[in-house]
């Protein structure tokens, strides 16, 4: 959740029972460039875990590079396809990668951050225009090396 998963309500979440956190979403493409940006919107202690590191991203790259540079201190990296924001509109990610004109490029980033971390990949998804649709998506993102697909 943008703006309300930092470490102290992740924190504050496990004191009263959460078993899993997620932290907010992080760009992948300035996460896998700038340690100013990593040292400011990551913090993480032992004790938060197990812990998700949630991304945008719209290249395969960069999402490649910032699971790797968190691998060792999460137990999953998630890939954000869910985001409806106008932010995602204007940097083209989130939900309005889910278009069937990207969907080998959301394909190829899924595929090339299973391939950099030993870790599981997870992505969040919206549902499509139709069941049928919405269920070969899954199909085709487990395929690629999701290994756990939620629907916002």
């Amino acid at each position: 959740m943008v703006g309300a998963s930092e470490l102290a309500f992740r924190l504050l979440c496990r004191k009263y029972g959460a078993t899993l956190a997620y932290t907010p979403m992080m760009s992948a493409a300035e996460f896998s460039r700038s340690e100013t940006y990593r040292r400011t919107e990551f913090q993480t202690i032992a004790e938060d875990r197990p812990l998700v590191c949630h991304f945008a991203a719209n290249q395969p790259e960069e999402f490649a590079s910032a699971a790797n540079l968190v691998e060792n201190v999460c137990d999953a990296i998630d890939l954000n396809l869910g985001c409806p924001q106008r932010t995602a509109y204007i940097g083209h990610f989130g939900s309005y990668l889910l278009d069937p004109k990207d969907r080998q490029l959301v394909l190829d980033i899924v595929k090339a951050g299973s391939k950099a971390v030993s870790i599981p990949i997870f992505v969040k998804i919206r549902l499509l225009d139709t069941l049928q649709d919405t269920i070969e998506l899954c199909r085709q993102l487990r395929d690629a090396g999701a290994s756990l697909i939620a629907i916002h």
